[in-house]
């Protein structure tokens, strides 16, 4: 109820900061994780090792945050889904420009978001 509370305030008093950022992906990112639990104890308890798909964190959320953010670029995807909700082991990657940037925790990918 909390974490939904600080989300609704900051989009309606449109003070979204970077710790409401951080609040959201942690909501979203404990919802995949338990999406995943989720699918395999289906997985376990059906001998079905191809089961995937009762997710309850909805992507509109995701979609909802990189509006909010004004993610063009959809590093908010790019971290969830392509790096796997994990930052880099060299703390750097590269934009679109080829230039490096630190990757190093959620406060880099706010900062990488909002530049």
């Amino acid at each position: 109820m909390e974490k939904e509370f600080i989300l609704s305030y900051g989009i309606i008093n449109n003070k979204f900061t970077k710790q409401h950022f951080i609040k959201a992906m942690e909501y979203i990112i404990s919802g995949i994780e338990r999406d995943e639990e989720f699918d395999l104890a289906i997985q376990k308890y059906t001998n079905d090792d191809n089961f995937s798909g009762f997710f309850m964190n909805d992507d509109r959320i995701v979609d909802l945050l990189k509006d909010i953010m004004n993610d063009k670029n959809d590093w908010i995807g790019y971290f969830l889904y392509e790096r796997g909700r994990k930052f880099t082991k060299k703390n750097i990657i590269s934009d679109n420009d080829g230039k490096n940037i630190p990757f190093r925790n959620m406060n880099d990918l706010y900062n990488l978001i909002t530049r």
